[in-house]
């Protein structure tokens, strides 16, 4: 009896072994297998941060362009009437040109010259709410990106390179030149050959 049982067993034991000897494989894994596993895990993290690289950048350039098309619109609004108001200058030039002959003429066209007041008066201030009005330059330096000279004018009464005539005035749409000013420049008097003659004379005596 005793052997029979010793033979069962072991018996039993040869049979369990098989089983013992795979347990370490199932409950773990081999040092090239975690290598492979771990090499796999940094390529993901490469690619995960590259892609994320990609998609901000990617925003970046559409918030850019966002706001490019936004300024764009702002400006188009701004200057949409850019030519229109350009035309409409020389309705105003004319009409102040008919209140200076009005002037001219004397009492005899009051009525007239007043009618032509208010309407250029009117169409000035029409212009300047929608953002035309003229701008200064007699007596101001010679600007060329405001400034077109169309005469020198020689005086001593104002440094040189100033505006001292206006013939036409400028203006301005908004913060952009819209018509430029044309105008006379001064240039200082050729200076006087006198002093050079008087000293030849003494020379001479």
């Amino acid at each position: 009896m005793r052997n029979e049982y010793s033979d069962a067993r072991e018996e039993d034991a040869d049979a369990a072994s098989p089983d013992a000897e795979e347990e370490p494989s199932e409950g773990g894994e081999s040092p090239a297998a975690i290598e492979k596993l771990a090499q796999a895990l940094e390529q993901k993290i490469r690619e995960a941060a590259e892609a994320n690289d990609k998609y901000l950048r990617t925003y970046a350039d559409f918030d850019n362009y966002r706001k490019r098309m936004q300024r764009d619109q702002v400006e188009f609004r701004k200057y949409a009437n850019e030519q229109l108001a350009l035309e409409l200058l020389s309705v105003v030039d004319h009409l102040g040109l008919a209140l200076r002959h009005a002037a001219e003429a004397g009492e005899s066209n009051e009525g007239l010259r007043q009618g032509v007041e208010q309407v250029y008066k009117q169409f000035r201030d029409v212009l300047e709410k929608v953002g035309v009005k003229p701008f200064h330059a007699e007596g101001e330096p010679f600007d060329p990106a405001k400034h077109d000279a169309v005469t020198q004018v020689t005086t001593p009464d104002a440094p040189e390179n100033t505006v001292v005539q206006v013939f036409q005035d400028g203006y301005l749409y908004h913060d952009k030149v819209l018509r430029h000013a044309k105008v006379g420049v001064s240039k200082k008097p050729a200076e006087a050959p006198e002093a050079e003659c008087g000293a030849g004379s003494d020379d001479g005596e």
